[in-house]
């Protein structure tokens, strides 16, 4: 049985599986260009490289976060459920510049081409 309604919660889920898509392209896009473009293994491209996989595998996450949020928020009281939704909205502000940077670069990389 799958029971959602839309509260609070639901809508973070959303929000935050509908940002997910375009914060995943930056992070792969980031995550090739580092992958096609460095040939030396020196610690700063090793860990640079680390980063950006551990920007892509946060970012990942968020789609299942999301569906989880919309799917059983319901369940949660509604304090909570403003916890959750203020919680998911200080992620995507703190994040916001990073997905901003990635695009960036990637227009960048796009018009030296």
């Amino acid at each position: 049985m799958v029971n959602s309604t839309l509260n609070w919660t639901s809508l973070a889920g959303i929000f935050l599986a509908l940002y997910a898509i375009p914060a995943c392209g930056g992070a792969f896009s980031q995550l090739y260009f580092n992958l096609n473009r460095r040939a030396d293994t020196s610690p700063a491209v090793l860990s640079k490289l680390l980063m950006n996989m551990a920007q892509l595998a946060g970012r990942l996450v968020l789609i299942p976060v999301g569906g989880i949020l919309f799917f059983q928020g319901w369940r949660l009281d509604p304090i909570l459920q403003l916890g959750v939704f203020l919680l998911a909205l200080g992620i995507v502000i703190e994040s916001a510049s990073a997905v901003v940077s990635d695009y960036q670069k990637w227009r960048a990389r796009q018009h030296r081409n």
